[in-house]
């Protein structure tokens, strides 16, 4: 299997779903399969507190209507209304079954690297997107990643950049599934996945997400609610890791037969951590079966994003050896 060496440094179908979602806009659900949801800590400070706040309140209430009191005259004037008439509530997803996560580590002047992604979307075709989480980092060696004339689209993140770094990625195509096997042995190339990634998906799960989105289409402010419950026992500490991901972006790629792409599509390209590379800590002692932690990310998408095509990517992970022990999924809009 070719792999580069070291330099200088969209839509896909699936199977059933394993999840239930709900999709509403502006208050009124346009398609389903079943709902579920949770409340805020706000990481990315420069983001306004009126957008974040009408984000907050959008999607609190949304989770609060179906068991909505009656309120009877007289009513109270508010004196300071939230305008949330551009907040689009967007998806639930309520998790059943055990998840895979692959971070596939990739550059658009990398020959071999489409077929990195060409395992993924086999793996997204047989099992689904539900247990298929892929990332695809423009990472690593700059005369795979860099931008020229040819390839004029800058892929790169400062946050991507630091995860490659951290898991010392310094030749193209390369993966990991689960992070597992770190330090010695969790970078595996792209044959290795399916494998791995069958292995995975027969265990039982070691947690279960809920995830709740909404996005402000003025500010471009999109916000993601995670909760994690635990299905066993965890005796590490526990990080909560949060990306941004977008597809179906047309811009050029080098192939396996060094001919140059000009329409190909890019899909699952990280585009930011708003809680940096690894996240935060949310438990230093583990935790016991059917705990749950809850939190937040925000991030307010770059003018160029297309926020149809964007989606978080949530994983629960050890922090003492980042295995992933679940991840998730959900469109921003």
């Amino acid at each position: 299997m070719p792999v580069e060496p070291h330099g200088k440094r969209g839509s896909q179908s699936g199977s059933v779903p394993n999840y239930c979602r709900t999709r509403f806009f502006h208050g009124r659900m346009v398609g389903w399969i079943s709902s579920g949801r949770n409340l805020p800590t706000t990481h990315e400070h420069y983001a306004p507190v009126k957008n974040l706040l009408a984000l907050s309140l959008a999607l609190f209430a949304w989770m609060l209507a179906p068991s909505c009191d009656v309120i009877t005259e007289p009513f109270k004037d508010n004196p300071n209304p939230v305008d949330t008439s551009s907040v689009v509530r967007g998806d639930t997803l309520i998790q059943t079954a055990r998840a895979v996560f692959i971070e596939d580590f990739t550059g658009h002047r990398c020959k071999n690297c489409p077929k990195a992604s060409k395992a993924i979307k086999a793996l997204d075709s047989l099992y689904g997107p539900n247990l298929i989480i892929p990332v695809a980092l423009h990472a690593g060696p700059s005369n795979f990643t860099g931008v020229t004339t040819e390839y004029p689209t800058d892929f790169t993140t400062e946050e991507g950049d630091d995860i490659a770094t951290l898991f010392g990625v310094f030749a193209l195509p390369m993966g990991m599934v689960q992070r597992a096997d770190y330090p010695t042995a969790h970078q595996k190339t792209y044959t290795a996945w399916a494998g791995i990634s069958a292995q995975e998906i027969a265990n039982s799960p070691e947690a279960l997400f809920t995830l709740s989105a909404a996005y402000d289409s003025v500010s471009r402010q999109a916000i993601v609610h995670y909760s994690a419950a635990l299905q066993s026992v965890q005796t590490n500490a526990l990080g909560i890791a949060v990306y941004l991901k977008e597809s179906n972006i047309v811009s050029p790629q080098l192939m396996p037969n060094n001919t140059r792409d000009e329409f190909y599509v890019h899909n699952n390209v990280f585009r930011a951590g708003p809680l940096g590379p690894t996240g935060v800590e949310i438990s230093s002692t583990g935790g016991s079966t059917g705990q749950i932690f809850t939190g937040s990310a925000t991030k307010t998408l770059d003018p160029l994003w297309n926020p149809k095509e964007c989606q978080w990517v949530v994983i629960l992970y050890d922090r003492t050896n980042y295995r992933v022990l679940q991840p998730a999924q959900i469109f921003v809009w």
